[in-house]
């Protein structure tokens, strides 16, 4: 009983975590591509930011001060929402029973800040619960 408990609670969490989406880029590799920006001018950093790359897409446009280049973007995914398979059905108990995969979308918000000097970025941030 404890062994099938356990089980069931595993495969629940792979199915919670492990098949909602999975980044594009993992952390580092985000991190070394953003980096590669710093140094260059907020007109070239526009020009050349693939958020695609990093699995993101832009909410709004870039927002742009005298000290800061600013992203808003958003990583949409998709939450299963766990069904039973074979569900009783009176006499067809047992009978495996087609039942569509349901899910919900969730749009998670990251904010990607240059700083800048001069209108060259010198750093750049991350914000956010998908960053």
């Amino acid at each position: 009983m404890n062994f099938k408990m356990t089980l069931g609670q595993c495969a629940l969490a792979s199915v919670l975590f492990g098949c909602a989406s999975t980044p594009v880029m993992n952390a580092t590799e985000r991190e070394k591509y953003l980096a590669q920006f710093v140094g260059q001018s907020s007109s070239y950093i526009q020009s050349h930011l693939d958020l695609a790359k990093l699995g993101y897409q832009n909410a709004t446009a870039p927002f742009v001060q005298q000290n800061t280049l600013s992203y808003t973007v958003i990583r949409t995914i998709s939450i299963p929402i766990p069904m039973a398979q074979n569900p009783a059905l009176g006499a067809g108990a047992g009978t495996a029973v087609p039942i569509p995969t349901q899910s919900y979308d969730a749009s998670l918000q990251c904010e990607i800040r240059f700083q800048l000097q001069n209108q060259i970025a010198t750093a750049v941030q991350l914000s956010g619960r998908i960053c």
